[in-house]
């Protein structure tokens, strides 16, 4: 018997009791709440932190860049080793690895020790996500899935704005540490909940193998790619480096297609790619969140610098997104019988497109209630749209590969957030004039613009039927 097998025996029951939906569906969230929490407040007290440590804001930064570049490279890694060996056992031991993390940052003596716990944090999350959403996906019926995923993505939603509002306060009056010392018992919470409540439910094969070479040649490309847009954050995407990187990923990419050509158990399989409703979301998603997270980092400064607002202000106004957002998301799940998924997603698209607008009608014309309307616009227009970029892709794959496919859609809209961050700063660069932000709005209207074309590829209806006709 294998190490592999032998672990899987303790933490896989040999009889699986039968699941509660909901005690699945709050454990699933307890599970990913501490580290959506814990990203933003590590964003927002960056500087606290990197005094405390005797290091500089620059080099803790990785403390947030790590954490993404781990999450974007092992996410489809860790949802492939969930369908091949059981998708508890990694939820379980991405719960566990963030307790750990997080507690451990409570007492962390150096700021290279915390970027190595920050990434830490990232493998965590990477285990824990896609076979939390493919265990969710698959514990509820084909009607009710939507529902439970709206829910799902809408508390992880509101969950980092409270985490923001307390953590400021608890930094200011106790120091950064404190925030850890309250985040690591609700990741702790986690794993226990999910020990008593999470069972693998569903199609498993279990002759399932994980395609290593598929696996190593991806994950490669993605950390190149990224690499890239590191280096492009700090000089240009015209740097000769930052073009080398890119150029390096996409061969990389082309030996990760010819390698699960030639692959009896490919880690993705490439067909799914011929799918209508796999290929759209994977269009749609990934281009609404360039537009949608970069707007979200760049707000602040627009709202510091064109409209004079202090911090404190400004994190007031800043709440009508998450807000909108997590009150979106599980009626978007909701309205997904009704509506179908296609116009759910599309709905997503053209409304991050016109909350831009919004943006650069504030930033030209100095109005403050069209950022408001734009923070409402983006909030409602994601919460809607969110539920539906997984129960699309949950019908258009078979079920022994929701891992994978949930982990790759995870790893696609890290991609996309990333490069949207990244793409804003440079073009706005050192400049903060009202013309500078409203180019970066511009141009997110455009990406997000783009992204319409995956929902206009995408066939009408909702999960259900789509499950029906996946293989069309």
């Amino acid at each position: 018997m294998s190490v592999v097998e032998r672990v899987r025996n303790v933490v896989q029951p040999a009889i699986v009791p039968t699941v509660d939906p909901r005690r699945l569906l709050i454990s699933a969230i307890c599970g990913a709440v501490a580290f959506t929490s814990a990203m933003t407040i590590v964003a927002a007290v960056l500087s606290d932190i990197a005094e405390d440590l005797h290091s500089t804001a620059s080099t803790l930064s990785w403390a947030v860049t790590g954490l993404f570049l781990v999450m974007a490279v092992s996410t489809p890694i860790m949802g492939r080793i969930g369908d091949a060996y059981g998708r508890r056992p990694v939820f379980l031991l991405g719960t566990a690895t963030l307790a750990v993390a997080m507690t451990l940052c409570i007492v962390v003596p150096s700021a290279p020790m915390f970027i190595a716990l920050r990434a830490l944090t990232g493998f965590g999350i990477a285990c824990s996500m896609p076979n939390a959403i493919a265990m969710v996906i698959n514990a509820h019926p084909p009607e009710r899935r939507a529902q439970a995923i709206g829910w799902f993505q809408g508390v992880i939603a509101g969950a980092p704005v409270l985490a923001l509002i307390l953590g400021a306060w608890m930094t200011e009056r106790f120091g950064w540490r404190s925030v850890f010392l309250f985040l690591a018992p609700i990741a702790l919470v986690g794993f226990v909940l999910g020990v008593r409540n999470v069972h693998d439910v569903g199609e498993r094969r279990t002759d399932l193998t994980v395609d290593w070479w598929g696996a190593a040649t991806l994950g490669l490309a993605t950390l190149v790619f990224l690499l890239g847009l590191e280096r492009a954050k700090h000089s240009s995407f015209g740097d000769g480096w930052s073009l080398t990187a890119f150029g390096a990923a996409f061969l990389i990419l082309l030996v990760f297609v010819r390698v699960e050509k030639r692959c009896d158990q490919p880690l993705l399989k490439l067909e799914y790619f011929s799918r209508r409703n796999f290929t759209g979301p994977l269009i749609a998603q990934p281009t609404a969140q360039f537009a949608y997270m970069g707007g979200m980092v760049l707000t602040p400064l627009m709202l510091r610098h064109v409209f004079s607002m202090s911090t404190t202000a400004g994190s007031w106004l800043l709440l009508l997104r998450p807000a909108f957002y997590g009150i979106c998301a599980p009626l978007g799940g909701r309205l997904e019988r009704k509506l179908g998924v296609r116009f759910l997603i599309a709905t997503g698209n053209v409304g991050v497109v016109v909350s831009m607008l919004a943006f650069a009608t504030a930033s030209a014309t100095h109005t403050l209630g069209f950022v408001a309307l734009g923070l409402i616009l983006s909030g409602t227009a994601i919460g809607l749209a969110v539920p539906g970029y997984s129960t699309a892709i949950a019908g258009a794959v078979d079920p022994q590969d929701l891992g994978i496919a949930n982990g790759m859609s995870s790893t696609i809209m890290n991609l996309g957030t990333l490069t949207g961050i990244q793409t804003m700063f440079v073009i706005l660069g050192e400049r903060r004039s009202s013309g500078a932000f409203s180019q970066v709005w511009i141009t997110g209207a455009v990406v997000a613009g783009l992204g319409i074309v995956g929902s206009l590829i995408m066939r009408s209806g909702n999960s259900r039927r789509a499950l029906v006709t996946q293989n069309a």
